[in-house]
């Protein structure tokens, strides 16, 4: 009988999770006032209520998060009867140096974005959900900056590029450690 050599190696995504949801907790404390305002008149509830559901929406995304990137690192990978087929499998799950660089590039690139455009996105952030409370109050949106919604875009998608690029890279060095260790 044979022996079988476990080839598990991390998968992509969890660091991405980690980092949205973060960012996610980091809008609400930073806009906690204007979702508390948002959620009293859309729901009509009291505004410690509001600070309840926000609260208890957070954990429940948390939990969210962690159940499912836990279930997914858990799955099972193939197994091998050979160390060198083990290490030929475990060796192609790691990206390739220009790839590697590419997602470096992307780090910088959309941490930069997202840097230039936080400030105007948390500074209007009230304006965006008053715009909300408006279309909930009388179905009249009024008026908006688009300036405020092209550097929410730039801000969001900064943020999303930079949490996959982070995973990214960061999941490719563990991946490559694993490969390594033979």
């Amino acid at each position: 009988m044979s022996s079988r050599h476990a080839a598990w190696t991390p998968r992509f995504g969890t660091v991405r999770a980690l980092v949205l949801y973060g960012l996610l907790a980091l809008v609400v404390r930073r806009g906690n006032a204007a979702f508390r305002e948002t959620l009293r008149t859309v729901f009509g509830v009291s505004g410690a209520t509001a600070d309840q559901a926000l609260f208890w929406a957070l954990v429940v995304v948390g939990l969210g998060v962690v159940a499912v990137e836990t279930r997914r690192q858990a799955r099972s990978e193939p197994a091998f009867t050979l160390k060198a087929a083990r290490q030929k499998y475990l060796e192609s799950r790691v990206p390739t140096r220009a790839l590697f660089a590419g997602y470096l590039l992307l780090l910088a690139a959309s941490g930069y974005v997202a840097l230039f455009a936080r400030d105007v996105f948390f500074a209007r952030l009230d304006n965006a959900l008053l715009v909300v409370r408006r279309v909930a109050e009388s179905g009249d949106p009024g008026s908006f900056s688009v300036e405020a919604l092209v550097f929410g875009a730039a801000f969001v998608v900064g943020a999303v590029a930079f949490a996959h690029a982070a995973d990214r890279v960061l999941m490719a060095g563990l991946r490559k450690l694993v490969a390594a260790r033979r």
